[in-house]
């Protein structure tokens, strides 16, 4: 009888993670379904910008790069100022897809995506966590 407790339970959790992972993944997707491919505001623009030139100018350049567009007419030194996390992780992903997996996608649908990615990624991790 303790063996088929364990098994609902197991398949309980399983199911539970399986629906907080849709859950993550759908309300990610929602604005991706209603508007498309396209990054919203400033913020994210300024992020898109910059993982565009960390990606055609490597990570040297980006992290001495002072932008003369953001904080006009002062500038920006972003790679002193920024949390590169993102971009990193944008430009590291979309090399991956591009060069490795030969799955051709524009570094603009990646930076779309991966909120929808790291988002389920933080569901998983989250229930690691708190998995007794």
């Amino acid at each position: 009888m303790a063996s088929a407790a364990g098994y609902v339970g197991g398949l309980l959790r399983l199911v539970l993670t399986g629906f907080a992972c849709h859950n993550a993944y759908d309300i990610r997707m929602s604005a991706i379904r209603t508007y498309g491919l396209v990054i919203h505001e400033f913020d994210p623009w300024f992020n898109m910008r910059a993982t565009q030139y960390l990606a055609d100018n490597g990570p040297k350049a980006f992290f001495t790069w002072f932008d003369y567009r953001s904080w006009y007419p002062l500038g920006r030194p972003v790679g002193t100022t920024i949390y590169p996390g993102m971009q990193l992780a944008s430009v590291a992903i979309w090399r991956v897809l591009n060069e490795l997996i030969g799955y051709e996608m524009s570094l603009n649908d990646v930076c779309v995506y991966v909120p929808v990615w790291f988002g389920v990624a933080a569901t998983l991790l989250l229930g690691a966590l708190t998995y007794e």
